[in-house]
Order: C-alpha cells, then sequence, then structure tokens
C-alpha cells in the first residue's frame, strides 16, 4: 500500500509540476522581497532591531507574552530572511534542530516545523519522521481540518514539494461547502489553489473583494466591523497572485499599512496596542503585494 501510494504520489509530481510555477513566481519570498524595496535604509534597520529583540534565549521568535513560539519563529524567520539578517539564523537553526527532535509536534506547529526545516536546511534533509507524522495527521483529519491552518497546508504543499496534497487540499475545498462561507484566509488559500492548478477563479475574486472594507484593509469575517493586516496581507497577495488589478485600491491600502507600523514592526488593527513578528510579516507581505 505504502508502495502504491508513493507511485501515484510521484505521477502526481511529474504530471503536477507545471501547476507550481505559478507559485515559484509569485512566492512569499518574492512577495517580501518586493516590500523590503519600499523602505529607507533606517526603517530596514528599525525592523532588525525589532526582530532582534523578539527572538529568544532558545532561538526561537517569541510570541507576544514573551513566550518562544515555533508559529511566531515561522514569521521571524520569512521577515529576517527578507531584511538579510543573518545573525539571527545560526542560534536559529539550533532550535529547530532541537525542537524536532524533542516535541511531540502537531497541527500548525507541524506545519511550521517542515517549512522552517525545508527552508533552514533543505528538503532532501528532512527527517522522514516529521513527512510521516504530515501524512498520518492528513490521513487522520480531512482538510481543512482547521480553517486557520489552510494557508499554512497551502505553504507547506510548496515547500515539501508535495504535488499531490495540494491537489487534495482544492478536492477537500470543493467539498467542504460553499465559498461564500468561508473567512477570508481561507478564500485567499483557496484562490492561490484554484489558481495553480489552472481552475477558474473569477468567483472566488469576487467572494475575496466581499470581505473589503473601502479603507484598504480586509476583514476575516464578512461581517467584521473593521479590517485586520493578516486578511489584508493574505487577500491582496492572493489577488496578486492571480493577476487581479490593485491599482484602484492601492493608496488606501499603503495608507492603512502605514498606519499599523510602529517601532520596526506592524500591528495587527487600529486597535492594537503594539507590533509583533506574525503581524510585522503580514505587513510585509501585504506591501509586497502592492510594490508594483
Amino acid at each position: 500500500m505504502r508502495s502504491l501510494e508513493t507511485l501515484s504520489k510521484s505521477i502526481f509530481s511529474f504530471t503536477g509540476r507545471k501547476y507550481l510555477t505559478k507559485i515559484r513566481v509569485n512566492s512569499l519570498e518574492n512577495a517580501l522581497g518586493k516590500s523590503i524595496k519600499l523602505f529607507d535604509p533606517q526603517t530596514i534597520e528599525e525592523i532588525g532591531l525589532f526582530l532582534k529583540k523578539q527572538q529568544t534565549s532558545a532561538g526561537g521568535f517569541s510570541d507576544r507574552g514573551g513566550r518562544c513560539d515555533l508559529y511566531y519563529t515561522l514569521f521571524g524567520f520569512f521577515v529576517a530572511e527578507a531584511i538579510g539578517l543573518q545573525e539571527v539564523i545560526p542560534p536559529l537553526r539550533n532550535y529547530i534542530k532541537n525542537i524536532v527532535l524533542t516535541d511531540d509536534l502537531k497541527g500548525v506547529h507541524l506545519n511550521c516545523a517542515i517549512i522552517l526545516y525545508v527552508k533552514l536546511f533543505g528538503v532532501d534533509t528532512l527527517p522522514t519522521n516529521l513527512r510521516d507524522k504530515l501524512a498520518f495527521e492528513k490521513k487522520q483529519n480531512e482538510p481543512p481540518h482547521a480553517y486557520y491552518s489552510l494557508f499554512l497546508d497551502l505553504l507547506t504543499s510548496y515547500y515539501t514539494e508535495d504535488y499531490f496534497q495540494l491537489y487534495k487540499l482544492q478536492k477537500a475545498l470543493k467539498k467542504n461547502g460553499s465559498t461564500s462561507e468561508m473567512p477570508c484566509s481561507v478564500t485567499s488559500a483557496s484562490l492561490i489553489i484554484q489558481a495553480s492548478l489552472g481552475r477558474k477563479t473569477d468567483e472566488l475574486i469576487a467572494v475575496l473583494n466581499l470581505f473589503y472594507r473601502n479603507d484598504g484593509s480586509y476583514a476575516a469575517v464578512k461581517h467584521a466591523p473593521i479590517g485586520d493586516l493578516l486578511s489584508t496581507g493574505v487577500a491582496l497577495y492572493a489577488l496578486k497572485f492571480v493577476g487581479y488589478d490593485l491599482r484602484i485600491m492601492k493608496p488606501d491600502g499603503l495608507n492603512y499599512i502605514d498606519s499599523l507600523y510602529s517601532d520596526g514592526g506592524f500591528c495587527a488593527t487600529v486597535l492594537d496596542p503594539g507590533p509583533d513578528v506574525e503581524y510585522t510579516f503580514y505587513g510585509l507581505l501585504a506591501l509586497g503585494a502592492l510594490a508594483e
């Protein structure tokens, strides 16, 4: 049975590579790189200082409570990579090696560990136990088993070159029901998956724009009174991914994102008292989508 599964994945990998070209061209790394070009050297230095303050003695990055957390570490790494902050990488590599050996990783944290391991050490070095854990989870939980994790599921499929899982995500979304009931982050991930597989995207684009708040922001759910930077970041990234014209919303979008910048990082919403690593990533992602 295992050999048949491996064969089917290999076949899909061979036939599905053309669909992943769009992800490579519109990768997170490219989007973040474009955002950095919008900043002057002083602002980049501020972001670097903020990021270094968020790195813990364990080597990972801290959550809002100051605890080292894999989820925040993933976003901290992407920001560090974008601004070229190399000094945080050696302790981060040690942290990832240690946590892979000692922690019983599950769910979102398993996704984060796998993406970080691939980014820091290469996909060919990914430990078999991590691949097996991920495969087991996907069998136990029919995707999307948790809406908030779909974007990470998509990234994990891409970085591990698991094209078969990308196809399964798309099938599961169709089976799950109406796209009109999905939150913004899931709609955005769905749009990227559809585009990657060469499927029609007009309906999803229309649904995604229902989250727009006419002030440069996107909200998490359709009836939320204000937008947030996570939803705005993934929505703009997804729309840019499919070639949607963002010029009309660009001025408001840039003003909204700028309003959330504080002391080298980005805040979640206009009501948020301070920045954190996660929303700094989403701020840069949103800027990258509007950079051209």
